[in-house]
């Protein structure tokens, strides 16, 4: 008690000599985790009180040993997988051992009374752990990657189908259900080398391309776990040292996962391998190694690998040093406008994003955020729409990094009063920005990030339900691409829990910034957050912390969720903070569209006019088709007053918008009347594309005031012919989005674009036998999502 009481007494003095002062908010968070430590240690007391003191200080110790290892990365205890699995055997043995034998414990007279039946239920319980945990991994190794739809494995053809299966079984012999690998090892040591080598051989003399296929189908995670010693050496010495060179991109990228998987801590070499493959990937690949790294959807990513796994400063320095080489090589080309600059197909902007009360609604449960106005974990109209063109930026997929450039001054000079390059500038955006022309593109890859302020636990604890969460959104078409996710600490957490204050929440999301921006030098950045926490100090620092290149943050759009009074700042006054704010380029934002008008009309514009209505148009269905209101904790009454309150405010952002699209852009506005037209299916499908934006904007007549309700524009009128012309362009909108993933009766593929006459064009994915890609011509009705 004393302890608890000096260090309550720390933290009071510490937060005393803030320069911020403390809110009301502050204080009653303190006195509330106060309040839950007295609670809990009384409840402590009166465990031991109750049920005994052996058998309480059991479970107390085996809970302190449980926490510390799941809030212990990094420790000796994680360097390999057989420790863990070895620390959560001996947690279960000594915990079953108090609860069968101790005296006072209520189940002890079992131990003592029939000794062998107790040692029996001890030797039980740590065998099932140790098997649960084993099932557990071996699931996990097994999986197979995940990219985004756009770079999609299942094109790739298998030419080494009988060197697959022989692979396959040998590991399918080595890995057995109930048996250790150790245990196997030391009963059947001959045959278990004999499987080992058949396995490394078989990898040695299959071809580069028949390699390429093996090491991206097989589990290569599972098959490392199983190979012990001196197998597992010469396995990856083989893929990462000798033969990485005939390994494309998405076999080293599968090796450096299964790597990961390992952990790296586990073999001495482990980090020399990564830093071979590295090194050996230069130019657009290394680009693309790192985006696809990121894309998996899981915990593995290539902050991950670089800061958290690699321990040793030198080889991290060697890495980084090799990926600013590449950048300032991919940067030469890029100003001389080379060949090798024209054949890229990725864009050169990162999002980075907030989670809590920008992607998705807190509802105001702390200490998530502070937002009430929607419901619970709903996702905010428009955003992922937004997230969508501001990857897209100026240039489509099959542009140029020359083309991006020239669209950029053509749509700066149009802001400027150019009629004629206004013109050109809306006829370049009719280009579907997903399409594939030549022969070597793939597809765009995404580049998205996630900055959260979530504490990162024990293996992806923390970081499981999010990455679930944004599956569910790529597979509903909503995010264009699978992002990854840079997470914060228990220090920094349980700070902010504590104090209430928010500034180590914001440095420790500037540390993740500057480390993922020297990950990737080679492009600009885009830092969404809210003002509800520490994000607007975090857009400072990362600006600060840039430096010379403060220009590479282009912007960082701050939702406004609370009172701008209420922002977290470090400043002596709010205006000395807006003035620090407009150095750092921050905006603050009532919606997201009004982000994206931001996009559209700054200098140079980050997003195309088209862009524009096409987040608009996604705001609006969002929020008539997927919000469930219903969800509100609310009285019906209020729940109204919100429902329309969050309307009212997305029609004035459309208004907004469409003021520039009609003055700036010379595009028709928004019509809401004509979005609710489409129906609830289009809605979903088209919103999470931004396809067909360009022609139900062009269903309501050039107009110079604001759209919404028909009756707003009694004078807009439509001949005939324009309607039966936009009737149907509607019908060739029913399909997925350009960009999508559809089936087809040749197999699936992603939907390029539909021509006038109803013909859809598709990436198959499947190659030719000359590994060219194959282009399919559809009829509409047989193309389906």
């Amino acid at each position: 008690n004393q302890l608890l009481v000096r260090r309550l007494c720390l933290t009071r003095m510490t937060a005393s000599l803030s320069s911020q002062p403390k809110s009301s908010a502050g204080l009653f968070q303190e006195r509330v985790m106060t309040g839950c430590g007295a609670t809990a240690i009384g409840l402590l007391v009166w465990v031991f009180q109750k049920v005994g003191v052996l058998f309480g200080s059991s479970c107390f110790l085996s809970l302190i040993l449980v926490v510390v290892f799941v809030s212990s990365d990094g420790s000796p205890l994680l360097h390999a997988q057989e420790d863990e699995n070895r620390f959560w055997t001996a947690v279960a043995m000594v915990l079953s051992s108090a609860v069968f034998f101790a005296a006072d414990s209520p189940f002890g007279g079992v131990g003592r009374r029939f000794p062998s039946l107790g040692l029996i239920l001890v030797a039980t319980c740590g065998l099932f752990i140790s098997w649960y945990d084993r099932w557990l991994r071996r699931r996990r190794l097994s999986r197979s990657l995940h990219f985004s739809k756009a770079t999609s494995l299942r094109g790739r053809l298998d030419e080494s189908v009988d060197a697959l299966q022989k692979v396959d079984d040998a590991l399918s012999r080595l890995d057995h259900l109930y048996i250790p690998s150790t245990v196997t090892r030391l009963l059947r040591r001959r045959e278990t080398l004999r499987l080992e080598r058949l396995i490394i051989e078989t990898l040695q003399d299959a071809t580069a391309d028949e390699l390429n296929a093996l090491v991206i189908r097989m589990k290569l995670g599972l098959m490392i776990y199983k190979l012990k010693d001196a197998g597992r050496t010469d396995l990856v010495e083989l893929l990462a040292v000798q033969r990485v060179a005939d390994l494309g991109v998405y076999a080293r990228v599968a090796l450096l996962d299964a790597l990961q998987q390992m952990p790296l801590a586990a073999h001495r070499r482990a980090e020399i391998w990564v830093k071979n493959v590295i090194l050996w990937t230069k130019a657009e690949d290394l680009t693309e190694l790192k985006t696809l790294t990121d894309c998996k959807g899981d915990i593995h990513s290539f902050h991950k690998l670089i800061y958290v796994d690699i321990s040793s400063p030198k080889i991290r320095a060697e890495i980084l040093k090799h990926i600013s080489r590449e950048a300032k090589i991919h940067a030469a080309h890029r100003l001389l406008a080379t060949r090798r600059s024209k054949e890229k197909t990725r864009g050169d902007r990162k999002i980075l994003s907030d989670i809590d009360d920008t992607l998705l609604c807190s509802g105001g449960h702390y200490p998530a955020g502070v937002d009430r106005r929607f419901p619970r974990k709903a996702v905010y109209p428009g955003v992922c729409a937004l997230y969508r063109e501001l990857d897209l930026g100026l240039s489509a997929g099959r542009h140029s990094a020359a083309a991006a450039s020239a669209s950029s001054s053509e749509a700066t000079s149009s802001l400027e009063a150019s009629s004629k390059n206004k013109k050109k500038l809306v006829e370049e955006d009719e280009e579907d920005p997903f399409a594939v022309t030549d022969d070597k593109s793939r597809g765009r890859l995404g580049n998205l990030a996630f900055l959260s302020a979530r504490p990162h636990v024990y293996a992806d604890l923390a970081e499981r339900s999010s990455y679930a969460r944004f599956r569910r959104l790529v597979d509903q078409r909503r995010l264009h691409a699978m992002p990854t996710m840079l997470v914060g600490d228990l220090l920094s957490g349980s700070e902010m829990m504590v104090s209430g204050d928010m500034e180590p929440l914001a440095l420790k999301k500037a540390k993740n910034f500057f480390e993922y921006a020297s990950l990737y030098p080679e492009f600009r950045f885009v830092f969404l957050g809210d003002n509800g926490q520490g994000d607007v100090r975090a857009a400072e620092l990362m600006a600060e912390d840039l430096g010379r290149e403060r220009h590479k943050l282009e912007r960082a759009y701050i939702h406004l969720v609370q009172p701008l009074e209420k922002t977290h700042h470090r400043h002596a006054s709010l205006d000395a903070a807006k003035k620090a704010w407009k150095a750092s380029n921050v905006v603050f934002v009532d919606t997201f569209v009004d982000a994206a008008l931001d996009a559209a009309t700054s200098t140079p514009p980050l997003i195309r006019p088209l862009g524009l209505k096409r987040v608009a148009q996604a705001a609006w269905r969002d929020l008539q088709n997927n919000v469930d209101w219903s969800k509100l904790q609310d009285a019906d009454h209020v729940r109204d007053q919100k429902k329309a309150a969050q309307r009212d405010a997305l029609l004035a952002a459309i208004d907004r918008a469409n003021r520039a699209l009609v003055h700036l852009f010379d595009l028709p506005p928004v019509d809401v009347n004509e979005l609710d037209d489409v129906g609830v299916v289009d809605a979903v499908q088209t919103a999470s594309h931004g396809g067909g934006a360009a022609s139900s904007g062009r269903a309501a007549a050039a107009a110079t005031t604001t759209p919404g309700a028909g009756d707003h524009h009694p004078e807009v009128k439509a001949d005939s012919d324009h309607d039966e012309s936009t009737r149907r362009k509607r019908l060739r909108f029913q399909l997925p989005a350009p960009g999508s993933a559809v089936n087809t009766p040749l197999g699936g593929g992603i939907l390029l674009a539909v021509r006038d006459d109803g013909i859809c064009e598709v990436a198959l994915d499947w190659r030719l036998g000359n590994r060219q890609p194959a282009i399919g011509f559809f009829n509409t009705a047989s193309v389906t999502p």
